[in-house]
C-alpha cells in the first residue's frame, strides 16, 4: 500500500506549489480507482478469464469511478460558497457512487451490481441483482469515531443532520492543539469558536473532503476477497458475521498515506501534504497554507 501511494504522487512529476492543482488532483484520483480497480480485478480474476482483459476492463470501469470520486469530492465547495450543510448530503451521494463502482471494479464485478452510502460507521450496501439493502458495521471507521467522540465535550447533532456527518466540539483538539477543526473518521471535530460564518463553511468543506479520503481506497478491501471466502467455507460463523460487518482496511491505507507517505501536519510538512492541498483546493480554490 505504502509503495501504490508513492506511485500516485511521483509518477507525474508532483509539484503542489503550481498555480492550479486541479489536473493534478483529478489525474490522482483517477488513477486511485484505475490501479485498485486493476490490480483487484486480477486478484478477483475468474479461471475462464483472460489476465490482460480482466486488469483492462478493472483499470477502465476503475478510472472512470475515480473520475465521479473526484467530482464527489469537489461538491464540498458548494459548502463553502452556498454556506450550505447540506450540499454534504449530496456531495456523499456522488462520492459514493464513484466509489461504489471503483469497488465493483476491483471485485470484477459489473460495474453497476453493488451501491453503497455510508452514514457514519454504518455502511449501507445495496445489491442490485438482489434487490437488497443490508446495514454493514465498519469496525476502522467506528475506532475513528470513538477517537472522536472520546475527544469532545459536546455533539452538535444539528449539523450532523443538515451534513449526513456526525459533527463533534470541544474546547480544544488535544491531539492537535493548533488546529481548529479535524476529522479521523465519518465525523468531525471542531473547536468551540468556531461554529458560524465564513471561516466555519470553509473549515467544514475542507473536513468533508478529509472524510472521503478515509475511504478512497476502499478498492483495496477487495484485495482480501479470496482470503475472506477461503475463511467463509472453513468457519461458517465467520461467513454469518461478514454478511454484517464490512472490514474497512481503506481507513488504514488512508492512514499510511496521510502520515508515512505525505509525512503528516507537522509543521511545513502540512504545507506539502498532498492530502491537506486537495482538501483546501477542493474546498476553496487555496494551497494548504495559504493565509
Amino acid at each position: 500500500m505504502k509503495t501504490l501511494c508513492f506511485i500516485l504522487l511521483f509518477a507525474f512529476g508532483w509539484q503542489l506549489r503550481s498555480q492550479n492543482l486541479e489536473p493534478k488532483i483529478i489525474t490522482y484520483n483517477t488513477l486511485v480507482g484505475a490501479i485498485t480497480g486493476g490490480i483487484g480485478s486480477l486478484i478477483n480474476k475468474k479461471k475462464d478469464q483472460k489476465w490482460h482483459k480482466t486488469f483492462a476492463k478493472g483499470f477502465a470501469i476503475g478510472a472512470g469511478g475515480g473520475a465521479i470520486v473526484y467530482s464527489g469530492k469537489k461538491l464540498n465547495s458548494l459548502i463553502a460558497l452556498k454556506q450550505n450543510l447540506a450540499y454534504g448530503w449530496v456531495s456523499r451521494a456522488v462520492f459514493s457512487a464513484g466509489n461504489s463502482i471503483v469497488e465493483n471494479a476491483a471485485a470484477n464485478r459489473d460495474f453497476w451490481s453493488q451501491w453503497h452510502y455510508d452514514v457514519g460507521f454504518i455502511r449501507l450496501e445495496y445489491k442490485a441483482k438482489e434487490n437488497s439493502l443490508i446495514p454493514r458495521f465498519m469496525p476502522s471507521t467506528f475506532g475513528g469515531m470513538l477517537f472522536m467522540t472520546l475527544n469532545s465535550t459536546s455533539f452538535d447533532y444539528r449539523a450532523s443532520l443538515r451534513s449526513g456527518t456526525f459533527t463533534f466540539y470541544t474546547d480544544k483538539i488535544r491531539y492537535e492543539p493548533r488546529l481548529v477543526g479535524s476529522t479521523a473518521s465519518n465525523g468531525f471535530l471542531f473547536t468551540d469558536t468556531l461554529t458560524s460564518g465564513k471561516i466555519f463553511y470553509d473549515t467544514y468543506a475542507h473536513e468533508m473532503v478529509h472524510a472521503f479520503q478515509f475511504h478512497e481506497f476502499s478498492g483495496v478491501n477487495h484485495f482480501f476477497d479470496p482470503l475472506y471466502n477461503t475463511i467463509s467455507n472453513k468457519h461458517p460463523k465467520f461467513k454469518k458475521i461478514s454478511k454484517w460487518v464490512y472490514i474497512d482496511a481503506s481507513y488504514e491505507a488512508m492512514l499510511i498515506n496521510y502520515f508515512i507517505v505525505n509525512q503528516g501536519p507537522k509543521g511545513k510538512l502540512y504545507c506539502r501534504n498532498y492530502l491537506e492541498n486537495e482538501a483546501e483546493f477542493l474546498s476553496v480554490r487555496k494551497h494548504a497554507c495559504d493565509y
